[in-house]
């Protein structure tokens, strides 16, 4: 019995095995069928334990066919049975923002960390119809919107976004991947019409007077994305599913979002990379007003299923810096970000501070004067000497990675002490907190 039971284990792995490199898909089906018309509960036994080896060797032939194939195919086990999201490649801020070209509005309308949001809690004025409330997480700093499975959650937000206008949040995954597939992830925006924006109407569809949404399906070892965007009901813009490993290189850490939209033209990047320049990629008529998250459901219980956003911006006017400094004379952003009461520079600012550099390198004349700003949080000595180590922290970052004379830089803190809007909101204290260039 002991050898009979050796040698069907043997040949079950071996023919499984040759299927899988053939065809992946079809060796799913053989699998079931062969478990199916095994009585013998000894020989069962064996293939019960064979089964996880068998199945992530098909999960992975599976995973490299839809690679090869460049699409993604649509299967009901994900690519990998591990336990934990996939460690992030190598990623060095300098390296993968090298390329950045993002520019943020110049004037903030809407903003939300949930500093002042209670934990277990959605956030005040926000709407959902599931159960997603505010968290802390042990190894990311910041409050953080945890998104339950089966439900959408629209921000507090009320006013239009005019014609040209940037969107900004950060994402977080932490997903406990066990073999099926993850829930599907959408954010978006949508023009809600005579809606309010934060209609109990729009929790059930997000269509409005026109929108767009972009789909992220996190596998174990990729994941896949698309774009789509619609006028009322009607398709406008659609860009097909992608499959792509870079997808696994966003879990587990902060990754960063950015939107701009300049009436119909469409632009979306994700950890400083261009997944989206669509020139007609909305809609004209309409006005958007409104920022939307939503998480499918899945076999997963809610507690493996770890998707957060936070640390949101939404700014109108994208006037080039360039356009500020010549005309007139000065340019202020809120798009260079320090970490908390700090002056390292994250990496989402260095297209900002990429497109500074590039007037002064066409402009070998031009010298700056570099003043950095802050909110009223803390003591005013504090708030100076930090504003005027985060100046000298972009001076830096202009002479070290840009090659700028420093003789043609100076720098200036002036703390708490010019706000350009109150205090009193997250909105008003992310405009304050910005960096102000000067021709000299």
């Amino acid at each position: 019995m002991e050898k009979t039971v050796i040698w069907t284990r043997i040949m079950l792995v071996f023919a499984v095995h040759s299927i899988c490199i053939i065809s992946p898909l079809y060796s799913q089906g053989i699998w079931k069928k062969v478990k199916g018309r095994i009585e013998n509960t000894a020989v069962n036994k064996i293939v019960n334990e064979t089964d996880k080896a068998v199945s992530k060797g098909i999960d992975q032939a599976i995973e490299s066919a839809s690679t090869a194939n460049g699409q993604d195919t649509t299967v009901q086990q994900d690519q990998s049975t591990n336990t934990h999201a996939a460690e992030p490649q190598n990623n060095n801020p300098l390296q993968s923002y090298s390329k950045y070209d993002f520019i943020p509005g110049d004037s903030v309308l809407y903003a939300a960390n949930f500093v002042d949001d209670p934990i277990g809690e959605l956030p005040s004025g926000w709407n959902s119809n599931g159960s997603s409330v505010i968290v802390n997480l042990n190894n990311v700093e910041g409050k953080w919107l945890r998104m339950a499975q089966r439900s959408v959650v629209l921000t507090s937000n009320e006013q239009g976004f005019g014609q040209d206008f940037s969107v900004e949040f950060d994402m977080v995954f932490e997903i406990d991947f066990q073999g099926w597939m993850a829930p599907e992830f959408r954010f978006g925006l949508f023009a809600s019409g005579e809606q309010s924006p934060t209609s109990n109407k729009l929790l059930n569809e997000q269509n409005g007077d026109k929108s767009f949404y972009v789909n992220i399906s996190p596998h174990a070892h990729s994941g896949t994305f698309s774009l789509d965007s619609y006028e009322k009901y009607i398709r406008y813009f659609n860009s097909p599913a992608k499959s792509e490993n870079k997808v696994k290189t966003w879990y587990g850490r902060i990754a960063h979002v950015a939107i701009q939209v300049q009436k119909e033209r469409l632009r979306i990047w994700i950890d400083g990379e261009k997944l989206y320049d669509a020139p007609k990629g909305v809609a004209k008529a309409g006005e958007f007003n409104q920022l939307f998250f939503k998480l499918a459901s899945s076999p997963y219980k809610d507690e493996q299923i770890g998707v957060y956003v936070g640390n949101i911006k939404i700014a109108k006017g994208l006037i080039p810096p360039r356009q500020h400094l010549l005309q007139n004379g000065s340019f202020t952003t809120t798009g260079i970000l320090f970490d908390t009461g700090a002056s390292r520079i994250q990496p989402q600012s260095f297209g900002v501070i990429k497109s500074v550099a590039d007037l002064l390198l066409e402009n070998p004349q031009l010298r700056l004067q570099i003043v950095g700003h802050t909110d009223n949080v803390g003591d005013d000595k504090t708030n100076l000497t930090l504003s005027e180590q985060r100046a000298a922290a972009v001076k830096e970052i202009l002479v070290s990675t840009h090659s700028i004379s420093t003789d043609r830089l100076e720098t200036l803190g002036k703390g708490e002490a010019v706000p350009v809007s109150t205090n009193d909101s997250e909105a008003g204290r992310t405009q304050n907190r910005r960096v102000e260039f000067t021709k000299l």
